[in-house]
Order: structure tokens, then C-alpha cells, then sequence
């Protein structure tokens, strides 16, 4: 059972594999005793004591990894499932009973330092005037000063709210990760539980603001859910359940009396699709943030005292006051959650393209379509390559950020398999296969495959090279690239396309894109192409504030049968009178008749 843990599977791989070991590696040193004092009236003494030394560091190697698998554990690091990995677990688990009180202690409070954690990332979107002074820092994408606080077994309605909030702000880029956080990120985004969340707003209901208490055993909502802009936040927990503050517009959000701005900054969560969050701290920058926001969807909560607010402006925003709850009542307060936060050219020679500029992604030009059990993983594993195509990509990248699904990275079996699809469907040329095969230190490498991204970046950074005026043929053709909103239909998958700033970079680059040639189409009086080129930009990044905004200069049609600025009514009125519309009259009854 020691050395065969395949044939214990059956009855639990870990468990009963750790106990095969332990009694294996219990016996094995009487075992080389015993041995060793008989060994002595044999006739072949050495050989049989050179095994038993063999043995003897077999067992000194055991101890090691043992020992390694302790030390990983207390850190927090993630083990397998065997029985080494389990024992290690077991020996973590009774430590504190063989060492003394003090030692037991800090050995405790170490491993709770280095157990993981999740919170909420205190970025935060200010649409204040810069002359404006602002109390609350307005960067808050780094900060790490508060506490971390492990999940209790009640945390998975408080990691859906993180989760909520993290994609959020990856979304309105708001939070960049760092290289050090995309996995992180990622494995934070795969955690994502959306029905947890129409749970709680299903519970909420009609409600104006209040304080709900949700059960472990609450089962998930996949009712309809409404998308009236709702903000919530963590406060405490009763018993096993979670207490959750909320508020919509004209509501009362309820906090705990120790929290600060900074606090409430941390933790607040919009529950709406595409909710964002604007803080206000003085009645100033409250006007400030109401005359300002571009869409209903934003909330704009107001950490000033709100007795001192005029009525109309309290039924617009959303206050914040204590909490009547406390100790006495066996409310646990929670502490603020703190986490770690966190140009191409074009080459259209390319054959095979990876199209992500549309709802659901492809791949064109390929030799034979993917295997149907496997399409997903290889447009997702030819799309990162494709987005990754000047440097060598490694295996271990591909199953852990690419082919991954539910937690569980993929295994090396699953790599081959689509990699060998992959490879069979993209074809080959005069250079080989398109993708090349795997070298000796697991790299993936691939030529003459592209991406309409890079596309559009290469023809955007050409753009930016050139004067005013001269850039519209280029910007015309980047934004014609974008067939739908990017990835809107891929359900599972592309985690790392948030998490690596694909999505922040192409939305940065279609604004300008977009704004660029709505200013030169709106100089040459060309507004339809002014309207199509917010759209696609809009299509890029729906919550652009400037994109919207200026979707609203856009002067609409007043003719039929065209928009061209040869029309009279579509000339200004100046200061010296009016201008005669009787021949736009006339021309509108000649174009009836």
C-alpha cells in the first residue's frame, strides 16, 4: 500500500495512503536493526548491509521531504493530495499539543500570518475636480495596512463579494495587476459565484437600505435578477452567519462605529452588473460626483455627515452611519479586509489569425477545424499563443493560467493532447508546423500566427505617429476590426485576458482610436462616421465616461436623404441672423412629392 498508493484510491487516496506510510516507515528502522545484528553470521555480510544502508537513506529522505512538506504547509503554499502531503497536514495539526504553551503559540500565529488570505482591493475611481481637496487618498491600488482576516467556513458569500469587487475593477480599469499577482488574480477570478450574489439581492428585494443576515445553507438564486444599482458590504457575523449592510440610491448604509473612509472604501461592493463606486467626502465634491457621472449604474456614496445635506441631494447618493449592532448582541465585528494588490507592429502576412475583437472568439485560417471536444482549450491555447507569439511560452504557463479550469490546474496529459490538436489544425508550411514542437525545456513556439489585437495596436501606435487629420484611414481600419464586444460570449475561460492587462491596454487604445476620428469626422462634418466610430469604441470599453460624453455632440440627422454639410440647416447660426430655412422646406416637400 506504501509503494503502490494506486491500488488505494478506492478508499481514499490520501488518508490511507498516509497510513500505509507511516506504519511502512515506522517498521523500517527495526527492520535495518534487526537486520543488521543477523547479518553478521551470513555469508554474504556486505551486500546485506549495503541494502540496509540503502534502506537507511531511503528512510533519511523520507524524513526530509517530510519535513519540507511541514515547512510549505505552515507557509501557506498548496500541497497535493497524497499520503506524504496528508501526513504533513496531520503532524501541523498536533503540533501545538507536543510543544509547550509559548512555543505552541507562536508556532500558531506564524502559521496564521502565512495562511492565505483574500480581501478586497481598496482601488477607487474619484471623479473630483484636481482643485478640489480630497481627505481620502485617491490611489489606494496598493495598500496593505490593514490586517489580513482568514475565511471562516462562512466566507462564501464574503469571497463572492471579493470577487465581485476584483472584476469590477479590472473591468472599468480601475486595478492593474502586477506580474506577481496574475496568478493570483486569476485564481481569485475563477472563484467567481454569481449566484450567490443574486441570492443576496434577491434577499434584499425592494428594500431601501438595511442589514440581512445570510446562512451558509442559503441556497443559490437563479431566478431573474434586476439590475437597479445596490452597494453592500461585510460588517460582522452572527453565530455562523454573515451580516451584510446595504444601500441604493437615498439609502442608509449601515457600518460599524470603528471604521473610517478608508474602511468603507475597502469593502464596499456594487452588486449591479458593471457597478461603480464614486466617494465623496464634502457636499462639493458631491455635486461634483453627481453632475459628473455618465451613467445611473454609478453609486455615489457620501462618507460627510449626511444631517447637513440638502433633502434632493440625500435622495441621489447614498450615507453612511454607525451601526447599531454590537458585542452585546453577539455581533462579531469584522476588521477591514487588506489584500495584495496588484508595441507591436502590424504584420497582416501572417495566415492564421486569432479574432478576439468579437463576442465569440476564432481562429481563421487554420488547415482543418479543431477537434469538437476540444475547441474551447485550443482557441483559448492558440489565442494566448498567438497574443504571446514573440517569446518562447512554457508548458507550465498553459496549464496553469491557460487550460486550467475549476482550480484544478491541467494535467501534462491534457497539455499534449491539445497541444497536439492544435498543432494538427493550424497545419504546416515550408518552416514546419506552425506550432513547433515542444523543446527540451517545455517550450511552446509558434511562426506566422497572429491576432486581430495586435493588429489593432499596430495600426493605433502607427496613428499615433502621424499628424491630426492624416491618421483617419488607420484609425478607419483598427476600429472595423471590432465585430462585437471582445469575448463577451466566452463563458469559461480567458481569465488570463483580464488578469495579464490585454483588456486595459485594448481599451485604452480604442478610446483614443475612437475619440480621434470622432474629432475629425465631426471637423469634415462627417457625423456618421463620428457615430460609428464611438460605437466601436464603445464596444472596446462600454463604461467609458468619455466616450459616452461625447457620443452626446454628436449632432443628429435633420434631412432626410443625408448629412452632408452642403445642407443650409446644418449650418450654425451666428451673431449676424439667422439663416432662411424656406429651401429646407422646399426640398423636403420636392424629396416627398
Amino acid at each position: 500500500m506504501a509503494t503502490h498508493p494506486h491500488h488505494v484510491r478506492r478508499f481514499g487516496a490520501g488518508p490511507a495512503h498516509g497510513i500505509a506510510l507511516a506504519i511502512y516507515f515506522v517498521l523500517l528502522p527495526y527492520v535495518v536493526l534487526t537486520k543488521w545484528g543477523q547479518s553478521a553470521q551470513e555469508t554474504n555480510t556486505s551486500l546485506v548491509r549495503l541494502l540496509l544502508a540503502l534502506l537507511g537513506v531511503f528512510w533519511l529522505t523520507f524524513l526530509f521531504q517530510l519535513a519540507r512538506n511541514v515547512v510549505r504547509l505552515r507557509r501557506g503554499a498548496l500541497l497535493g493530495r497524497d499520503g506524504s502531503a496528508w501526513l504533513a497536514g496531520l503532524v501541523v495539526m498536533v503540533m501545538p499539543f507536543l510543544l509547550p504553551s509559548d512555543v505552541g503559540a507562536a508556532n500558531t500565529a506564524a502559521a496564521t500570518r502565512s495562511a492565505p488570505y483574500v480581501a478586497v482591493p481598496a482601488e477607487t475611481h474619484w471623479t473630483l475636480p484636481s482643485d478640489v481637496p480630497s481627505p481620502v487618498p485617491s490611489d489606494h491600488r496598493r495598500r496593505e495596512g490593514s490586517m489580513p482576516v482568514a475565511l471562516s467556513p462562512t466566507g462564501a458569500l464574503p469571497l463572492a463579494l471579493v470577487v465581485k469587487r476584483r472584476k469590477d475593477s479590472l473591468r472599468q480599469h480601475q486595478y492593474v495587476p502586477s506580474e506577481d499577482d496574475i496568478d493570483e488574480t486569476i485564481a481569485l477570478l475563477r472563484a467567481d459565484n454569481p449566484q450567490l450574489i443574486a441570492a443576496l439581492r434577491h434577499r434584499i428585494g425592494d428594500q431601501l437600505g438595511g442589514v440581512v443576515h445570510m446562512s451558509p445553507t442559503t441556497p443559490a438564486f437563479t431566478g431573474p435578477d434586476t439590475s437597479d444599482p445596490v452597494i453592500a458590504c461585510v460588517i460582522g457575523e452572527v453565530l455562523n452567519d454573515t451580516v451584510i449592510s446595504f444601500a441604493r440610491e437615498g439609502g442608509r448604509l449601515v457600518v460599524p462605529e470603528l471604521w473610517n473612509s478608508e474602511n468603507i472604501i475597502a469593502n464596499a461592493v456594487a452588486l449591479h452588473e458593471g457597478g461603480r463606486v464614486v466617494y465623496a467626502v464634502t457636499e462639493p465634491e458631491l455635486l461634483w460626483a453627481l453632475a459628473t457621472r455618465a451613467l445611473h449604474s454609478t453609486i455615489v456614496v457620501y462618507l460627510g455627515a449626511s444631517h447637513a445635506l440638502d433633502e434632493q441631494l440625500r435622495k441621489r447618493c447614498v450615507t453612511v452611519g454607525p451601526s447599531n449592532l454590537d458585542e452585546s448582541a453577539g455581533v462579531e465585528v469584522v476588521a477591514p479586509l487588506s489584500i495584495r494588490s496588484a508595441t507591436p507592429s502590424r504584420d497582416t502576412t501572417l495566415g492564421i489569425r486569432a479574432e478576439l475583437l468579437r463576442s465569440d472568439p476564432c481562429i481563421v485560417g487554420i488547415a482543418t477545424p479543431f477537434t469538437a471536444t476540444l475547441r474551447r482549450r485550443c482557441v483559448e491555447m492558440v489565442a494566448y499563443l498567438a497574443l504571446h507569439r514573440n517569446e518562447p511560452v512554457t508548458g507550465d504557463r498553459l496549464r496553469t493560467r491557460v487550460l486550467t479550469h475549476a482550480d484544478v490546474d491541467a494535467s501534462m496529459r491534457t497539455l499534449a493532447n491539445t497541444a497536439s490538436a492544435v498543432r494538427r489544425s493550424l497545419g504546416a508550411d515550408a518552416l514546419g508546423p506552425h506550432l513547433h514542437a515542444v523543446t527540451s525545456a517545455g517550450l511552446y513556439v509558434t511562426h506566422e500566427l497572429t491576432s486581430d489585437v495586435e493588429i489593432f495596436h499596430g495600426l493605433v501606435a502607427r496613428a499615433r505617429q502621424m499628424n491630426s487629420g492624416d491618421w483617419a484611414p488607420l484609425l478607419c481600419e483598427a476600429l472595423s476590426l471590432v465585430q462585437g464586444e471582445p469575448l463577451a460570449s466566452a463563458l469559461r475561460g480567458f481569465e488570463w485576458f483580464l488578469a495579464e492587462g490585454h483588456a486595459a491596454r485594448l481599451a485604452r487604445d480604442g478610446e483614443w482610436a475612437a475619440l480621434a476620428l470622432h474629432h475629425d469626422s465631426l471637423a469634415t462634418g462627417d457625423y456618421e462616421l463620428a457615430y460609428w466610430s464611438l460605437e466601436k469604441g464603445r464596444l472596446i470599453d462600454p463604461y467609458s465616461d468619455a466616450l459616452i460624453a461625447a457620443l452626446a455632440r454628436v449632432p443628429r440627422l435633420r434631412e432626410f436623404g443625408g448629412d452632408g454639410p452642403r445642407r443650409t440647416q446644418h449650418d450654425t447660426v451666428g451673431p449676424s441672423g439667422t439663416e432662411v430655412i424656406g429651401r429646407a422646406f422646399n426640398r423636403l416637400s420636392n424629396q416627398i412629392a
